[in-house]
């Protein structure tokens, strides 16, 4: 079984018939995994609180990638070696944190953001764009 870990920028494209097979094949294998970026990124979209707290309980079911420590210093530093490329002002928080807690977890990182292609240019971890 090959785990992944789906960014805000793919579940924000569910509706499209590709990603949501994707989504769902994946889930119904136990394949996918959430971390605290991704998952504060999608409960922003929440219409109220009932619709936020049943998303929370839906996401809190997924296997939980946790931040710690290690991996706050690892975004930092790719966070610099992007910086020495030229891109000091490129991926946000989230998109760092997001990117280093799948490669902490030996995971691949869905996204439909340009943003994960060039922290993948510094980390070398799997990345796979889905979605447009």
């Amino acid at each position: 079984m090959s785990r992944v870990l789906a960014d805000a920028s793919v579940w924000a494209r569910i509706q499209q018939p590709q990603v949501a097979r994707m989504l769902a094949d994946a889930i119904d294998r136990d394949e996918v995994v959430a971390a605290a970026p991704v998952v504060l990124e999608l409960l922003r979209g929440a219409r109220d609180r009932a619709d936020l707290e049943r998303r929370s309980r839906q996401y809190d079911a997924l296997p939980q990638v946790h931040l710690d420590e290690s991996l706050e210093t690892r975004a930092r530093h790719v966070q610099l070696a992007l910086s020495w490329r030229g891109y000091h002002r490129g991926p946000s928080a989230a998109d760092l944190l997001t990117a280093v807690a799948a490669e902490a977890a030996g995971v691949e990182l869905w996204h439909c953001d340009r943003h994960f292609e060039l922290i993948a240019e510094v980390t070398g971890q799997p990345v796979r764009r889905v979605g447009r």
